[in-house]
C-alpha cells in the first residue's frame, strides 16, 4: 500500500488543517534532510488539497508514507503549541498574550477555532482532541510502506588506498 485516503469530519478536517500550518510555519520544514531540496509531495499540497473542503460536512485527503509520518509529527508539534497557548493567558484585543513560537500559528487557531478567544480552557479541549485523532491517524497509516530512493550506483574505488 503507497497511499491511505483519509475521511475527516468537520471538526477533524479542522485539526489536520491546524497541525498542517503548525508544519508549514517552521522553517525547513518542507525541505529533505538528506539533500535539503523542497520535497514533491510535502504537507502543502495536502493543505491546497483540504482548504476547500473545511465546510464540508466530511473532506477527504490522501496520504503517502511521508506526508503521513510528517502530519503525524506536526500534530504532536500542535499540541505542544495548544498547551503553551492555554498557559499564557488571554491579554488583551490589542496585546493578546498567546505568542506562537510558530509564525502564523496564532491567527490560523483562532481562524479556524474562534471559540479559544472566549474560553482560556478551549486549547487544551483541542490539544486532547488532537491526541484522540492522531491515535487514530496513526492506526490507519500503519500499513503505508515507507517510499524508498533507488539505490545509488556503486562507485568505483580509486587507486589511492588512503582518505576513504
Amino acid at each position: 500500500m503507497n497511499e491511505v485516503t483519509l475521511q475527516l469530519r468537520s471538526e477533524d478536517a479542522r485539526i489536520v488543517f491546524l497541525a498542517i500550518a503548525y508544519h508549514l510555519g517552521r522553517p525547513g520544514s518542507e525541505l529533505d534532510p538528506m539533500t535539503k531540496q523542497p520535497v514533491d509531495n510535502g504537507l502543502a499540497v495536502v493543505a491546497s488539497e483540504l482548504q476547500p473542503q473545511l465546510r464540508l460536512a466530511v473532506a477527504s485527503v490522501t496520504l503517502h508514507h511521508n506526508q503521513a509520518q510528517r502530519l503525524l509529527s506536526a500534530m504532536l508539534g500542535s499540541i505542544t503549541e495548544l498547551k503553551a497557548y492555554a498557559m499564557l493567558g488571554a491579554g488583551s484585543r490589542e496585546e493578546p498574550g498567546h505568542r506562537s513560537t510558530v509564525p502564523g500559528f496564532d491567527s490560523s487557531l483562532r481562524h479556524l477555532f474562534p471559540e479559544v478567544e472566549e474560553n482560556t480552557e478551549e486549547p487544551l479541549e483541542i490539544a486532547e482532541r488532537v491526541l484522540l485523532l492522531r491515535r487514530r491517524i496513526e492506526d490507519e497509516v500503519a500499513g503505508l510502506e515507507e517510499e524508498t530512493p533507488e539505490p545509488e550506483p556503486k562507485q568505483r574505488k580509486g587507486w589511492w588506498p588512503f582518505g576513504r
